[in-house]
């Protein structure tokens, strides 16, 4: 017996609309196309009718850089609406395990597009960059004792000798605080007007 290739999942058409961003959040989720047309957002993923949200509901939008182990420079938007629903979406669409397309161009024309409808029919919206205050706070203070604990047991283990383990811890020092300190200086809260979206929560794209 021969084992068969999974499936790709194939993005449903984007039809006709003004702005569309095709993506898929993870394993558990469908790949969807977020669409907007007129004064509503759309959410089609092929799977059954397609879920409306009128831009005068939506409350809030947040941006952030929302960096992981195997995502390094993954941005998230987060669209939170008057109750309290969330919807959110990232600048890459998933592939498979640990396996990611980047779809940062697209990703930034829809946000300047939702940005600028937005603005136009939901003139009470909020506009987050980064991390809420809490979130921030609590997360830099985890850095912060990490960065403690780091130093403490390099001291530890060249006091014992164990130079290879210090280099190992070394290496990772090196490997991931350059994300670590780009996650402090991006997510620090900030609200902005929907025509000046700061730089630091949107993917830097190629030219």
């Amino acid at each position: 017996m021969v084992d068969r290739a999974p499936e790709q999942e194939i993005l449903p058409p984007h039809l006709d609309a003004a702005a569309h961003y095709a993506t898929r959040n993870n394993t558990l989720t469908p790949a969807v196309v977020w669409k907007l047309q007129g004064d509503r957002l759309r959410r089609e993923d092929g799977k059954g009718p397609p879920r409306e949200v009128a831009l005068k509901d939506v409350n809030a939008v947040q941006l952030e850089f929302a960096p992981t182990r195997p995502e390094r420079n993954r941005y998230r938007c987060r669209i939170t609406l008057r109750n309290a629903t969330r919807l959110e979406f990232y600048n890459r669409t998933y592939r498979g395990v640990y396996d990611f397309a980047d779809t940062s161009s697209d990703y930034v024309k829809f946000i300047q597009a939702l940005h600028t409808a937005l603005a136009q029919h939901s003139p009470q919206c909020r506009f987050v960059a980064g991390c809420s205050g809490g979130a921030y706070a609590f997360n830099v203070a985890i850095l912060i004792g990490v960065a403690a604990v780091v130093v403490a047991a390099l001291a530890f283990f060249l006091a014992a000798g164990m130079f290879w383990v210090v280099l190992i811890k070394i290496l990772l020092i090196v490997f991931y605080m350059p994300t670590a300190i780009r996650w402090v200086r991006r997510n620090k809260p900030k609200q902005y007007r929907p025509g000046a979206i700061p730089a630091d929560v949107l993917p830097r794209l190629e030219t």
